[in-house]
């Protein structure tokens, strides 16, 4: 019973370290799509005058600049999508660890990306050269908007390699880490036994 006890806290453990990666590589993304949310809400369309009174430009851009100091560091997304993976391996949960590997490090960056091109609009530049200054909702973006145009060829880099990653480690943790089936206890041996008999 201690054993399970220990197996069970085990489990408990990798899953928090996985939610702890997943928050870490996902929650500024979020933060950008929450500002995003709002504005939707308000019924806002994207221009430079403020959203019902509101700055809404200011959060965006400083939820944008945290999504890129996640986003664009190639290092830092496999390096985590790699700890999750092996957290949600060591709790028994192959696919999802192998799910990790495959979609984290593509959707921290894409998710600020998509923000950013449903919020430009005509007059508001997106390049890769940051050439030109846009205006949204009262706050210039600076390059926080012009940022989002180098993320396709960052995906680029990143996804043969992800891909890769993922399908072996997929496949080692098909064999090493999917879930073992539970010994048989004592009253179903005896109710064997006695079946056979």
């Amino acid at each position: 019973m201690q054993g399970h006890d220990t197996h069970a806290g085990k489990r408990r453990a990798a899953l928090t370290v996985w939610g702890v990666c997943v928050t870490l590589l996902l929650g500024p993304a979020l933060l950008v799509w929450i500002v995003r949310g709002v504005a939707l809400g308000a019924q806002c369309a994207p221009g430079p005058e403020l959203c019902r009174g509101m700055m809404l430009g200011g959060g965006l851009h400083d939820t944008l600049s945290l999504a890129w100091i996640v986003g664009t560091n190639a290092f830092f997304l496999i390096g985590l999508s790699l700890v999750a993976t092996l957290a949600a391996f060591v709790a028994h949960r192959p696919l999802l660890g192998t799910l990790s590997m495959l979609l984290l490090p593509i959707l921290a960056p894409v998710l600020p990306m998509f923000a950013v091109y449903i919020s430009k609009y005509d007059g508001c530049p997106v390049s890769n050269d940051g050439i030109g200054s846009c205006t949204l909702w009262g706050a210039q973006m600076g390059m926080s908007f012009h940022t989002a145009a180098s993320i396709p060829d960052m995906i680029y880099g990143i996804a043969d390699f992800s891909f890769a990653l993922a399908v072996v480690l997929g496949i080692l943790g098909w064999f090493f880490a999917r879930p073992r089936p539970k010994a048989p206890t004592q009253s179903a041996i005896l109710a064997m036994r006695r079946f056979d008999e």
